[in-house]
């Protein structure tokens, strides 16, 4: 869920936006198919916690690093860590892959 909120987010910009789930390191993208694009992304989960907010009162929460790199030179070009916290009275709706379109989506325009 967290790669296809990134490759949404990145969609809005590119044509040719790639998930390949299988890898979760620069290693693996490098050795795989992926040699054809410009970019590599890699968003890492940092922090999880669902809660039942209802009747606990705590927020569900999620930290994503997202790192940006270079195809050619494998260099970072940017990274960033986006977090959220669900609101106190969600009614069952809020869960931590919810809270990630928005912050995600700021982020990737200001890449633009």
């Amino acid at each position: 869920m967290t790669s296809l909120a990134v490759q949404s987010a990145f969609a809005r910009f590119s044509n040719n936006v790639t998930v390949i789930s299988e890898c979760k390191d620069l290693v693996c993208l490098k050795s795989s198919n992926a040699s054809t694009q410009d970019y590599y992304v890699i968003p890492e989960i940092l922090h999880w916690e669902e809660r039942a907010t209802e009747w606990s009162g705590k927020p569900d929460k999620i930290e994503v690093k997202i790192s940006i790199y270079d195809n050619l030179t494998l260099k970072e070009l940017a990274s960033t860590i986006i977090s959220g916290k669900s609101k106190w009275a969600t009614f069952g709706g809020d869960h931590p892959q919810d809270l990630l379109d928005e912050p995600i989506s700021a982020y990737v325009r200001s890449l633009y």
